[in-house]
C-alpha cells in the first residue's frame, strides 16, 4: 500500500500530465445550414461580420438576387458597350433580379452559390414572342472585369463596360 506522501505525489504527477495536454475545443458557432440548389451554405448567425465577397454572394443567392460584383453592363465586343445606335447585339445588362439582352430578358428563377466568383442560375427567358428556361453558370473572372456564361452549349465571355 502506498503511503500518503507517495499518493499525493502520484496525484500531482497525474494532474501535471493532464494539465499539460490540451484538448482541442471546437469553435463555438451558431450556424444555420441552408440548402440551395443541392449545395449547402453555412451562415454564422452569432457573428456574420466581417462581410466579404463570399458572404455577399451566398446571401444574394439565398435571396435569389445577383450580388453587386455581377451587376452592370457587359459586352461581347467593345462596340457593344459604346454603340449609340441601338445595335449592340452582344450587350448584356445585369441587374439584381434580371438579365437583359438585345432581344430577350431573363428573370432569375433560382440561384445557387458555387464559389465567391461562380453562381448557377436558372433563368426564365422571354423574347420575340417565346418563353423558355435555361440553366447557366455565371462566372466572374479577371478580377471582376469579365463575366462568362454558357448558353446553348456555347461559352460566352463578356467584358465589363466602362461606367
Amino acid at each position: 500500500m502506498m503511503d500518503r506522501k507517495a499518493t499525493l505525489f502520484a496525484i500531482a504527477a497525474v494532474a501535471a500530465l493532464v494539465s499539460a495536454c490540451e484538448i482541442p475545443m471546437p469553435e463555438q458557432r451558431n450556424e444555420t445550414v441552408i440548402e440551395e440548389g443541392g449545395t449547402f451554405n453555412v451562415v454564422n448567425a452569432i457573428d456574420p461580420a466581417p462581410r466579404d465577397d463570399a458572404a455577399d454572394v451566398a446571401v444574394a443567392a439565398i435571396n435569389g438576387r445577383l450580388p453587386p460584383a455581377f451587376l452592370g453592363r457587359w459586352g461581347l465586343v467593345p462596340a457593344d458597350c459604346t454603340s449609340t445606335r441601338g445595335d449592340a447585339k452582344g450587350l448584356m445588362t445585369v441587374e439584381a433580379d434580371r438579365l437583359t439582352f438585345y432581344e430577350s430578358r431573363a428573370t432569375i428563377a433560382k440561384l445557387a452559390t458555387v464559389s465567391p466568383t461562380e453562381l448557377r442560375a436558372s433563368l426564365a427567358f422571354s423574347g420575340e414572342g417565346q418563353e423558355w428556361t435555361q440553366e447557366t453558370p455565371l462566372v466572374l473572372e479577371d478580377n471582376g472585369n469579365a463575366l462568362t456564361r454558357v448558353a446553348d452549349g456555347q461559352t460566352l465571355r463578356y467584358t465589363r463596360c466602362a461606367a
